[in-house]
């Protein structure tokens, strides 16, 4: 497709190994196909055709004949990479960003100046909070939350997961509850109910924990497990739920999760940095060590309908049956080229609402593989970072 039609025997030598068919791709007897370029946005012009007709004397082609292709345009069942001009119409997603989180800056300005003193001194410490401060943190939380359109709450933990095939959406669980309770202070038999966020269940509740991998704990008073909010990491809105990120624990304290782990090693890294400081005598002014990541993550983004005849990817998430990629899906054509329209379409509008939640996501580009794409945010604390890995996967 690279040589000009100046350069007749190139084009010759090209014509013997690769053809180029409109249309959905399939192997000629004898004859390879290229499909690289379709990773690329790019179909062949209509000049690449099967001839259907003669069409005349001199060596002209003949029926079932296939004319190599010297140029590319692109298709119309999909945008061309080469189109840079914005859509107008798309809203601009830095307008919106951190809008759907309750972070520190939210925190700021919705808590009273000592409240908000206590809580960051908390996130130091560890220590738990009183309970009018609870209840402080509760309602501010609860309007905001109601700003934001959420109508229930829900404790996000992350269970460990027997076995494999999970993918993303599975990482984290939550059970959404309404945001309502009962009118504790009527004196009805069955009581109203209001719209409320108990103090009580945002800090801590009570979920099954038996269904999943828990060391044998089936029995009545060892089915529980416990989820308690993980203050490092900011409450957020989304789907009109208000997500707590949480640890899960069984009765004894035993963890079942993969956060878990994670706060009790930075809790270590944090004690025993503290320690080395004091004892080099570089601890002036350290209240605390924390821990930070940044993540990454490559993906194939493929069409439904062609999702959809694979049972492989279908069942497993990844690919089993097929044959390898030609040599040249194996170079590096496609690395950091501009992605085509429609993924990049796509992935914009991930990043929107990653913005709009709070999670700085600063890159997205094409990989080096066919149909192979790449998303990044700066990094962060890490067990928000954390959260922020398995809420992109979702």
């Amino acid at each position: 497709a690279s040589c000009p039609p100046t350069h007749p025997g190139r084009a010759r030598r090209r014509r013997t190994s690769r053809r180029l068919f409109l249309g959905p791709h399939r192997h000629a007897p004898g004859r390879r196909t290229m499909s690289f370029f379709s990773s690329l946005g790019c179909f062949p012009a209509p000049e690449a055709r099967r001839v259907t007709e003669d069409a005349g004397p001199g060596g002209s082609p003949k029926v079932g004949e296939v004319i190599p292709v010297t140029m590319f345009q692109p298709s119309s069942r999909m945008s061309s990479v080469f189109s840079f001009a914005a859509n107008k119409a798309d809203a601009d997603a830095l307008t919106g960003m951190r809008t759907a989180i309750f972070d520190d800056d939210a925190m700021r300005a919705r808590f009273p100046s000592a409240l908000y003193t206590r809580f960051r001194e908390a996130l130091v410490t560890g220590a738990a909070l009183g309970e009018e401060d609870q209840k402080q943190i509760a309602a501010a939380i609860f309007k905001w939350a109601r700003e934001q359109g959420a109508v229930s709450f829900a404790h996000w933990f992350f269970p460990i997961r027997g076995g494999g095939g999970a993918d993303g959406a599975m990482c984290g669980a939550l059970k959404m509850d309404t945001l309502i309770d009962l009118d504790w202070s009527s004196s009805e038999g069955t009581k109203p109910f209001l719209e409320a966020l108990p103090y009580e269940r945002l800090f801590q509740g009570e979920t099954d924990g038996s269904s999943f991998p828990n060391g044998g704990l089936r029995a009545t008073h060892t089915a529980a497990a416990f989820t308690t909010w993980d203050r490092s990491s900011p409450v957020f809105v989304m789907d009109k739920v208000l997500r707590v990120p949480c640890a899960f624990v069984t009765h004894l304290g035993a963890c079942i999760d993969d956060k878990t782990p994670l706060l009790r090693s930075n809790d270590a890294v944090n004690r025993e940095g503290l320690r080395l400081l004091k004892n080099i005598g570089r601890d002036t002014g350290v209240k605390a060590i924390h821990s930070y990541l940044g993540w990454e993550q490559e993906f194939f983004i493929i069409k439904a309908e062609l999702y959809k005849q694979r049972p492989d990817l279908v069942n497993c998430g990844r690919t089993l049956i097929g044959k390898l990629p030609c040599r040249n899906q194996q170079g590096d054509l496609n690395y950091f080229a501009p992605p085509p329209t429609i993924v990049n379409r796509l992935m914009e509008n991930v990043q929107a609402i990653m913005l709009k939640l709070g999670v700085a996501m600063a890159v997205h580009h094409n990989e080096v593989a066919c149909a192979q794409h790449e998303m990044s945010p700066v990094y962060c604390h890490s067990s928000f970072s954390a959260d922020n890995n398995v809420l992109f996967m979702e």
